[in-house]
């Protein structure tokens, strides 16, 4: 018997051979620790944050649940349990446990170094449970889903998606829900934000599928070789076939940088594949499946509002127009004093690729969304305090976080605000202080610096710094705010005057380039010479 799980923040991965497990810092080896399990009956987890391991035993094993802290493995807590149960979802530092008839759940927490439970009232017999995000538990039940809360133990809502037949897998991704009929060539993902679901056809069986829930990519083991699915741009890929075939397959995601890990039948340490991010290969895209047939509308039962709607089967496409109607929706609620759950929003969208070519953190994503949706309906911000409740991260609202350290947004009064420039890039505005040259967004030259005009012409220092540093945006107005331009279109800042301070603020890793000639300002006297 061999398995992988991987931690939450991609910290740490756990191979399980037979009885024995060993713990590895960030999926290589040597291993750190290792245990042996009571039985070959043992559920074996990492959850978090904080990261720790996790065992449910049955059987000969006993019924209990052990959790053992990295990096040494050292048995912290104990849960003995009345009855045999199974691990069958994770939602941050909690994870549900069912019994064996599939009619009582059990949600069980990491606090410190104890192991606190909550048992659900859900109504069974339970068919399956998904770890959503934010400490939500998707239960499909009779004829009916529902969505609990796991930190209170109460029920939110009944979404309205349009599952496959049973019998079915499912299983959580970053901003989507994933479902399969067992053996199917069809994968199915549900957009989480609008509940809009979109099928793809995989041209072969599907023998397992390997998803995390901060990763937005679904690996699938298929009898034609392992292919990858986006879920936000909707491709499919085919990955470089591995020998020895893998026995087990598991994701490690650190932020954008999200890998592949895999392990064969006598391996001791897993072999690592880069799918996105730092080192991705380019792999070969495949034909994806015709159009999907609408399916008829079938009547909701009452249930609160929320952002788990029904939708009519779509192909993946997005349109400006449909992304920010539903944000608009969104900034009407928050408008009205509501708290409504906060979209993800696609990163084909004008936001989310900000948010992507920034690697803005999970809570500047959540903020980002929640400004732009009061700018939609004419709000000029939100008070800290609520922002906070919000997006459920203080120091994001009080400018601490990736926002106030981009400039992206501002305070006044008790009050956060998008800046104009950062809310013209998301309406699709064009800039109002820079002239864009060059090709695609870059990663700016992080620091300011200083070139000699000489008797150089503008257009050619221009094709000069293009050569040089990519995209450059030429500054046609104040500096300050064409300094953000530059930043949030992901270029470096070209001055050919300069101002007698220093702009403020200075967005995080801004590039500012002066064509400099004549006396130096007090501020660009060390300015050190670009080369």
């Amino acid at each position: 018997m061999r398995s992988l799980a991987t931690s939450p923040d991609g910290q740490w991965a756990a191979v399980r051979t037979d009885r024995e497990v060993a713990l590895l810092a960030a999926g290589a080896g040597p291993a750190l620790a290792k245990i042996e399990l009571d039985g070959d009956d043992v559920d074996v987890a990492l959850i978090g944050p904080p990261s720790v391991l996790i065992t449910v035993s049955r059987g000969d094993a006993g019924n209990k649940i052990l959790m053992y802290q990295p990096p040494y493995l050292e048995a912290i807590a104990r849960l003995d349990l009345e009855i045999s149960a199974k691990l069958t979802a994770i939602t941050g530092p909690r994870f549900a446990v069912l019994s064996a008839d599939s009619m009582h759940c059990m949600v069980v927490r990491s606090a410190n170094r104890a192991l606190a439970t909550q048992k659900l009232e859900v109504t069974g017999p339970i068919e399956f449970i998904v770890g959503l995000e934010r400490n939500q538990l998707l239960f499909g039940l009779h004829k009916r889903l529902e969505v609990w809360d796991a930190v209170s133990g109460r029920p939110l809502l009944r979404p309205q998606f349009q599952l496959p037949p049973a019998p079915r897998i499912l299983g959580p991704a970053h901003g989507h829900l994933w479902a399969m009929r067992q053996n199917s060539e069809e994968l199915f993902i549900y957009r989480l934000s609008d509940g809009r679901p979109f099928r793809h056809h995989v041209g072969a069986p599907i023998r397992e599928v390997i998803s995390h829930p901060a990763s937005p990519l679904i690996v699938m083991m298929t009898d034609k070789g392992i292919v990858k699915l986006h879920c936000f741009a909707h491709t499919l890929t085919t990955l470089d076939p591995v020998s020895p075939p893998p026995v087990a397959l598991a994701q490690l995601a650190v932020g954008e940088d999200i890998s592949l890990l895999g392990i064969d039948a006598t391996s001791d340490e897993p072999w690592r594949s880069v799918l996105l991010g730092s080192g991705a290969p380019m792999v070969l895209q495949m034909d994806t499946a015709a159009p999907v047939a609408e399916r008829p509308p079938q009547p909701a039962p009452e249930a609160p509002r929320s952002e788990y709607n029904s939708a009519p089967v779509h192909e993946p496409r997005a349109t400006g127009k449909q992304w920010r109607e539903t944000l608009a929706v969104l900034g009407a609620e928050l408008a009205r004093g509501e708290s409504p759950e906060l979209p993800v929003v696609a990163i084909d969208s004008e936001l989310g690729n900000l948010g992507h070519r920034l690697t803005l953190s999970a809570a500047a994503r959540r903020a980002l969304v929640a400004l732009y949706a009061l700018h939609l309906v004419g709000e000029a911000g939100v008070s800290i305090a609520r922002l906070a409740a919000l997006i459920g991260d203080w120091p994001e609202a009080l400018g601490q976080g990736d926002l106030g350290a981009l400039a992206l947004v501002k305070k006044q009064h008790g009050k956060v605000r998008l800046r104009g420039a950062v809310a013209d890039l998301l309406d699709g505005t064009p800039p109002r202080w820079v002239r864009i040259v060059g090709g695609a967004p870059t990663t700016p030259r992080a620091g300011a610096w200083r070139v000699a005009r000489d008797s150089r012409t503008q257009a050619e220092i221009e094709a000069a710094l293009v050569e040089l540093l990519g995209r450059i945006a030429v500054v046609e107005g104040p500096l300050a705010p064409a300094l953000l331009e530059a930043r949030i279109h992901g270029a470096t800042a070209v001055a050919t005057t300069v101002t007698s301070e220093r702009p403020r603020p200075w967005p995080r890793d801004a590039g500012l380039v002066l064509v400099l000639y004549g006396t130096q300002s007090s501020w660009t006297a060390d300015v050190p010479t670009l080369a």
